[in-house]
């Protein structure tokens, strides 16, 4: 998966012509981040977008490569995931994206 976004990247760049260091055009530096995992197959897009709404929450300009202390948990639980999901269809609905 990383060579496939390093190589749509890179040919995202080339048609944008965005000049980027020597070192940088070739590879992304790739960083693990600590943040709370799935335990099914299923709620993974969830999970993203809670870890995201939590960064933005936080006021964090950068994305941290250890989970914030104030939410530190190695799984959300069924209420925080479901908590995301209304916040979701809220926005969606909003949006009128499903008339």
């Amino acid at each position: 998966m990383k060579v496939l976004i390093d190589t749509v990247l890179q040919a995202f760049r080339a048609q944008r012509d965005i000049q980027t260091s020597r070192r940088g055009a070739n590879s992304i530096t790739w960083i693990k981040v600590a943040c709370p995992q799935q335990r099914n197959q299923i709620d993974c897009g969830y999970f993203m977008l809670r870890f995201m709404r939590d960064t933005l929450a936080l006021g964090r300009l950068k994305i941290p490569t250890d989970y914030f202390e104030e939410f530190k948990c190695a799984f959300y639980t069924k209420d925080q995931v479901d908590e995301i999901k209304e916040e979701w269809c809220q926005f969606m609905i909003e949006l009128n994206v499903c008339s």
